[in-house]
């Protein structure tokens, strides 16, 4: 999905915040003078909240901007500091204000991080400000990613659900339509491959972030799951998980459908060769379309379900708004997580990011409803799997990760490469079972 699904490190004695659609930070605040309890005092200064936002791309700053102005203007008693940071140095940015005891009051993080923050006790549970009708103007999967423990910690800020994209022409040329299921997909993809002219029948991702991920989607679909139930056992190695990776070995080596090098490449690197007409399929998210009709007008596309095995899935993804407990004037801060989540805002942020609506109101809105691709998408989400939130899934999926690189280098066997990987995650799991609670 996102950038922001990348992970984090340990922070402080924790460790540090480690690797993964808007930037906030704490108080006490500057303009106000401390009184003898160590609570501020009103100087007839403006409440300041400080807001930590990662940036999607270069619409986020001109976003912010405007944002920041429009709150303002209808809060004039509050002074919004909107810091934006690129993801990749959002996390350690995070992790210094921490550690500094500089928390920020709200920030954009990914969903994946929030177990790790929940464990440092640093995360406002927002079950107390979010009234059953604010819940319920929600579509009920996007709120998942931010439930964790039993309490909601967040509020779904980017969504993103995944599917095939369909070179049209290549398809029409081949004498086939989008393919439902992995026969399907190998059928399509060995008639669509042309290696003399480059082009490829289905992109395999096999460098980098959500390498793992490219094979959750032939895992889920096959009936297979990451973890069991409660999160203490690896369980990817199943007879499912083998049979799911050993098919897209199979892509890459046996039927060659794939580009070739798989390893070498990453999502920014699959797109541009679906851009330029030398990829027939391959999977990735809602963003990718507006890209399309921006960069490639006159390529002929479409957007399909990714093809099933035992079951229809697709994977969701959010990124989530949440409140730090340090943050001292909570009151405001909720004041501004209401105006975010005006459904004009709301709708104008899907436009400009390309990611999927979390409200209702949005999703019924005749700008979505009329799009085939919004549609088609949206009708997705609800067989949308979350990967675990798990406080080391940085950890998990790395090793993960490992094996996917060594299945498609074929130094082990696809089954050797997931027992392997297995026992090391189940290690990683055995440590935080272990591990002395609240520290």
């Amino acid at each position: 999905m996102t950038k922001g699904c990348d992970m984090m490190k340990r922070i402080g004695i924790a460790a540090a915040l480690a690797a993964l659609a808007i930037t906030f930070t704490g108080c006490p605040q500057p303009s106000q003078e401390v009184g003898p309890t160590g609570e501020p005092q009103a100087t007839g200064a403006k409440t300041k909240i400080r807001f930590l936002g990662m940036e999607y791309d270069t619409n986020t700053r001109p976003f912010m901007k405007k944002l920041k102005k429009s709150f303002e203007a209808a809060n004039p008693d509050i002074d919004l500091n909107i810091e934006v940071i690129d993801w990749d140095a959002g996390r350690d940015k995070l992790s210094t204000l921490i550690n500094a005891d500089n928390a920020p009051d709200l920030a954009n993080i990914a969903t994946i991080w929030l177990p790790e923050l929940v464990s440092l006790e640093v995360v406002q549970p927002l079950d107390e400000f979010v009234s059953d009708e604010m819940r319920a103007r929600f579509i009920p999967k996007t709120l998942r990613g931010a439930s964790y423990q039993g309490k909601l910690y967040g509020l779904p800020i980017a969504v993103s659900a995944r599917a095939l994209y369909c070179n049209s022409k290549l398809l029409k040329a081949a004498g086939e339509k989008p393919p439902a299921t992995w026969d399907d997909l190998l059928r399509v993809a060995r008639k669509c491959q042309d290696p003399a002219n480059h082009v490829y029948g289905f992109g395999v991702q096999g460098a980098k972030t959500e390498t793992d991920v490219y094979w959750y989607y032939f895992l889920w679909a096959n009936g297979g799951r990451i973890l069991n139930e409660d999160k203490t056992r690896a369980t990817f190695n199943s007879p499912e998980g083998v049979e799911a990776l050993q098919f897209v070995v199979d892509l890459i080596h046996k039927y060659k459908v794939t580009q070739p090098d798989t390893t070498a490449y990453d999502r920014e690197d699959l797109q541009p060769l679906f851009k330029s007409g030398k990829l027939a399929m391959v999977i990735t998210g809602p963003w990718f379309w507006g890209m399309l009709e921006k960069d490639v007008p006159d390529l002929e596309y479409e957007l399909a379900p990714i093809p099933r095995r035992k079951e229809q899935v697709t994977m969701a993804v959010t990124d989530n708004l949440i409140m730090f407990k340090s943050c001292k004037d909570k009151e405001a801060a909720w004041k501004f997580v209401q105006f975010f989540y005006d459904p004009k805002l709301r709708l104008e942020w899907a436009k400009t990011f390309g990611m999927l609506p979390e409200l209702k109101e949005v999703a019924e809105s005749d700008y979505i409803k009329s799009s085939p691709q919004w549609s088609l998408l949206m009708s997705l989400l609800p067989d949308g799997r979350f990967v675990p939130l798990h406080p080391r899934w940085t950890k998990i999926s790395d090793e993960i990760r490992l094996a996917m690189e060594e299945a498609q280098l074929q130094t082990k066997s696809p089954k050797q490469a997931l027992d392997d990987a297995a026992e090391r995650v189940n290690a990683v799991l055995a440590e935080v079972e272990t591990a002395p609670k609240g520290g």
